[in-house]
C-alpha cells in the first residue's frame, strides 16, 4: 500500500525534498505556523510587533509564490518579469541612496 510504482516512501520524499518549490511552501507554512503562536503567546503590544513582522515576511513570500503561476500565462508572463527586474532595480537605488545618506 505504500509502495507505488516500485519506489518506496523514503525515495519518494527524497524526489520532493530535492525540489526547491517544495522547501520554499514548507518554509512557507512553518513561519506561518510561528507567527500564529508567537500572536497567541505574546500577550502586549509591545511583543505583537514580531508576530506582525512573521506575518509580514509570509504575506510577502506568499504573494511571491502566487505570481509564479502567471509565468505561465500568455500576456502577464512577460509583465511579471519585467516586473520582477524592475523590483530588482529600485531596491539597488534605495540601497545606494541610504548608503549615500547615512555616511554623509
Amino acid at each position: 500500500m505504500l509502495r507505488g510504482r516500485g519506489k518506496s516512501c523514503f525515495s519518494r520524499f527524497k524526489h520532493y525534498i530535492r525540489e526547491p518549490w517544495n522547501i520554499f511552501d514548507q518554509t512557507v507554512y512553518i513561519l506561518l505556523l510561528v507567527s500564529v503562536i508567537l500572536r497567541f503567546a505574546l500577550t502586549s503590544d509591545s511583543d505583537f510587533v514580531y508576530a506582525r513582522y512573521v506575518y509580514t515576511v509570509v504575506l510577502v513570500i506568499s504573494y511571491l509564490r502566487i505570481l509564479q503561476l502567471y509565468y505561465f500565462h500568455k500576456r502577464l508572463g512577460p509583465k511579471v518579469i519585467l516586473i520582477g527586474r524592475m523590483v530588482c532595480v529600485i531596491t539597488r537605488c534605495e540601497v545606494a541612496s541610504a548608503l549615500l545618506t547615512a555616511t554623509g
